[in-house]
């Protein structure tokens, strides 16, 4: 057990609160720049469990609540629980499925609140800890959104995302140690707001790629990752095999169908447009529509 000397000092309530606030403005700003594509709405959910987040705090910190009473653990963990939703709305981001697939969305946030339900019908302790398939449900939603991103450029984002939500729910899985509540909460978001800086540089530091056919493809693999990444690749080496064009798509661009010949750095006009008509009629279901 932890003595007295060894625990780290609690954090003033409201500092939670300003960095909740701080997430999102940026959410705010990730939502103007993805504006009129399937993004939009993992970036309003993002919002959502930001406010979610500050809101609590700045309840918690106006009534004086300790930290360590099951209260405070109940609405931090329904706050909390939120961070799960922008993902979930990224694996439903196509049209025309994209707007109902919000009603899951918002249905996994209710299904996530069932130990607070449980807490709440037979309370004891001072702290909510989850026992069972409900702690590895929460690790197995920190793995998928990190698998969904690790193999983009935004490598460090989604370690920094997965480290954040593992940090956010120490209470609730028994992995937080002796850090104070307000303490993990700061360093749960300021872990998020490194990871939004992070991603909003690599987004500015992106090269060119020799094919603006590959450009667009990175773009898009991304942004919305490996899960429907995966798929758009699929159909396009299918589209390609049938119509037997020289370049196939591999994770990181186009490369020549040959194993001998080096990666094409132009094409030929028809070849060209047909890659793009290709790659119109895949990405028009994700992307922004003019």
């Amino acid at each position: 057990m932890p003595t007295a000397a060894t625990q780290l000092p609690e954090l003033s309530g409201w500092w939670p609160c300003a960095l909740a606030l701080l997430l999102s403005v940026a959410g705010w700003g990730a939502l103007r720049r993805v504006r009129g594509a399937t993004l939009a709405a993992p970036a309003v959910w993002w919002i959502a469990a930001a406010v979610a987040i500050a809101a609590v705090e700045a309840m918690l910190a106006y009534r004086h609540l300790p930290p360590t009473t099951l209260p405070a653990s109940l609405w931090r963990y329904a706050a909390a629980v939120g961070t799960f939703c922008p993902l979930t709305a990224v694996l439903g981001a196509k049209r025309p499925q994209d707007r109902g697939w919000q009603w899951v969305v918002a249905s996994l946030w209710l299904v996530l609140l069932v130990p607070v339900a449980q807490a709440l019908a037979s309370p004891g302790g001072t702290q909510l800890e989850l026992f069972g398939v409900w702690r590895w449900l929460l690790w197995g939603f920190i793995a998928m959104g990190l698998l969904n991103y690790l193999p983009t450029r935004f490598t460090l984002s989604a370690l920094l995302v997965a480290g954040a939500q593992a940090v956010l729910f120490g209470a609730a899985t028994s992995s937080a140690g002796a850090l104070p509540a307000t303490t993990r909460v700061a360093a749960a978001l300021t872990l998020f707001l490194a990871a939004c800086g992070l991603a909003a540089f690599r987004q500015i530091d992106s090269p060119p790629a020799a094919l603006p056919q590959t450009t667009r493809w990175l773009a898009f693999r991304d942004a919305w990752g490996a899960f429907w990444a995966l798929r758009v690749l699929q159909r396009v080496n299918q589209t390609a095999e049938l119509s037997h064009w020289p370049v196939r798509l591999q994770w990181n661009g186009f490369i020549a169908a040959a194993s001998d010949t080096p990666p094409p750095t132009s094409l030929d006009e028809p070849l060209s447009g047909a890659l793009n008509q290709t790659l119109d009629t895949l990405l028009r279901r994700f992307e922004r529509v003019d």
